[in-house]
C-alpha cells in the first residue's frame, strides 16, 4: 500500500466494522469541529461556512447525509449485486470517505477565516457580491479540494463495496448522488425546521 493508495483508495485495506468505526468517528469529529467553525454540512455534497451553529447540527447533518447515502447505495445494490454486498461494507466504506470534510472544517476554524467568511454571508445576504479576501478564497479553495477528495473516495468506496465497474456503474453513482443530495437537503430542511419550531429549538 502507497501513500497515494491509502489517501485515494484505501478500501481495499480497510473496510466493513473497521471502516464503520473509523467513519463515523469522522463524522463526529468533523461535526464538533464544525460547529466551532461555523460550518454547515446541509446537504449531501455541501460545506458552507460563515454561519452561527448550534453544537448538535452539523453532527446531525453529518449522520443523515451518511446514513441517506448509503441507503440509497444499498437499494441500488439490489439491482446490481444482491448476493455479493453487505450492508456494513457500504455504510463503512461511505462514512470513511467523508473523512476530507474534517480536514476541510479544520481550514475554517481560525478566527480569520471564520470572521471573513461571516462577512461574506452577511453581505451576500445583503444583496451584495464581496470579493473574497485571501482568507476567505485560501479556505475555499481547500474546501473545494478536499470536496473533491471526499466525491472520488465515495466513488471508490461504491466500486469496491459493490463490486462495480464500468460506465454502468458511473451512471449509478452518479444518479445516486444526485438523488441523494435532494434527498438529504429535504430531509434536513425538515428536521431541522421542525428542531427550530420546537420548544426551546434554534
Amino acid at each position: 500500500m502507497t501513500l497515494a493508495r491509502w489517501l485515494f483508495n484505501p478500501f481495499v485495506r480497510i473496510g466493513g466494522e473497521s471502516a464503520l468505526a473509523i467513519g463515523l468517528t469522522g463524522i463526529v469529529a468533523s461535526g464538533l469541529v464544525a460547529a466551532a467553525a461555523g460550518v454547515h454540512f446541509d446537504g449531501l455534497l455541501d460545506f458552507h461556512p460563515g454561519h452561527d451553529v448550534s453544537l448538535w447540527v452539523p453532527v446531525v447533518e453529518g449522520f443523515v447525509n451518511w446514513s441517506v447515502f448509503s441507503v440509497l447505495l444499498v437499494l441500488a445494490s439490489f439491482l446490481v449485486a444482491p448476493r455479493t454486498v453487505r450492508v456494513v461494507d457500504v455504510a463503512g466504506t461511505q462514512a470513511l470517505a467523508r473523512v476530507p470534510y474534517l480536514l476541510a472544517a479544520l481550514s475554517s476554524l481560525p478566527a480569520p477565516v471564520r470572521e471573513a467568511s461571516r462577512e461574506h454571508v452577511a453581505a451576500v445576504a445583503e444583496g451584495r457580491l464581496p470579493t473574497p479576501g485571501a482568507a476567505t478564497l485560501a479556505a475555499g479553495l481547500f474546501g473545494g479540494a478536499c470536496l473533491c477528495w471526499m466525491i472520488w473516495l465515495m466513488w471508490k468506496a461504491f466500486a469496491v463495496s459493490l463490486n462495480q465497474r464500468g460506465a454502468r456503474a458511473v451512471l449509478i453513482f452518479v444518479g445516486a448522488v444526485i438523488v441523494g443530495e435532494l434527498a438529504t437537503k429535504f430531509v434536513l430542511v425538515r428536521m431541522l425546521g421542525l428542531a427550530a419550531g420546537a420548544p426551546g429549538g434554534g
